[in-house]
């Protein structure tokens, strides 16, 4: 009884300090009510003091893990409630530290199977990061490589991505050095959990091994950029929401981003105009359902994949073989 209560109130701490994080993200005009945030970090902190108060402390796992985990919640929001009303300058700091707590929060629940949503806070390191690599791959792909040898480069990358993630499991010290080297572009997730450039060589590989360098051109495409532009756009301005913590706003971005982004790489690639347009608009289409219903799986992962069937159904469409 007492480990339904622990889990049944973790779970419903969590999705409220997921909500108070994505509400409150500094890049969101919303944020600048610094008041109202600190009332509820401290709110949440009562909350997360009456539901230790109300479960006995036992020291079997991962009941015990668990326990310590809302402790550490606890004791960070206290601390951070008067932070962020009153250091305006530390905001962001303050920010990133409850991240961590959610997500520690969010990897304890697993233990139990419990799911709570995963953090994408506003990154434009992250953003700025995603386009650079995605660039350079439209340029292996597109200009200098040939299909074989782009197959094999996927296959590097991606053995090389995995090779780390094996490592990082079993290396918490090793973890931790890769991470600050990355951690300016990771979200608070990926510490513990593979991240999405892992998923993404892995579609590099899918993409290499099944469609032409023209299809997987367009699908690295819609990844590039529509998914960066739906986030900003979505986080900033999205009202009207959708499921998944998705917004039609971001998600019309992305339909309008990912179809001009695959049509200019079906130009590139020797389709006319017309045909790219029609291509583009499956590709970045299906793509956007994809990363729309990516739930527990990361859509670094699915939208290319999705884009590249996108893409192999306006071809069909057009009897062209792309």
């Amino acid at each position: 009884m007492s480990t339904a209560l622990l889990t049944a109130g973790t779970e419903a701490l969590a999705i409220e300090l997921h909500a108070i994080l994505k509400e409150f993200d500094p890049a969101r005009r919303r944020s600048k009510n610094a008041a109202a945030a600190a009332e509820r970090l401290a709110a949440l902190a009562g909350r997360a003091e009456h539901l230790l108060s109300s479960v006995p402390a036992v020291e079997e796992a991962p009941h015990a893990g668990l326990r310590e985990r809302v402790a550490e919640m606890r004791a960070t929001l206290l601390h951070h409630a008067e932070r962020w009303r009153a250091e305006r300058e530390h905001r962001r700091q303050v920010h990133r530290s409850l991240q961590h707590r959610y997500e520690a929060l969010a990897d304890a629940l697993r233990e139990y199977r419990i799911h709570v949503p995963a953090l994408r806070p506003t990154n434009y390191a992250r953003n700025l990061f995603h386009v650079c690599w995605g660039l350079f791959a439209l340029l292996l792909i597109l200009v200098l490589l040939p299909h074989d040898a782009l197959a094999l480069a996927a296959l590097l990358f991606a053995a090389y991505a995995w090779t780390l993630e094996i490592i990082r499991k079993f290396s918490p010290a090793f973890n931790e050095r890769v991470m600050r080297l990355y951690g300016k572009v990771a979200h608070p997730h990926e510490w513990n959990r593979v991240n999405s450039g892992t998923w993404y060589a892995t579609a590099l590989v899918i993409l290499a091994l099944s469609a032409s360098s023209l299809v997987c051109g367009v699908a690295v495409a819609i990844l590039t950029f529509a998914d960066p532009a739906a986030a900003l756009i979505g986080r900033r301005w999205g009202r009207t929401k959708l499921v998944h913590g998705r917004s039609l706003e971001g998600s019309t971005t992305f339909l309008a981003v990912g179809t001009l982004a695959a049509t200019i790489v079906g130009a590139f690639g020797g389709l006319g105009l017309g045909a790219a347009a029609v291509v583009g608009v499956c590709a970045a289409f299906v793509a956007c359902l994809a990363e729309l219903f990516s739930h527990r799986i990361d859509d670094n992962l699915t939208v290319p994949v999705a884009g590249m069937l996108g893409a192999w159904l306006g071809g069909w469409l057009l009897g062209l073989p792309v």
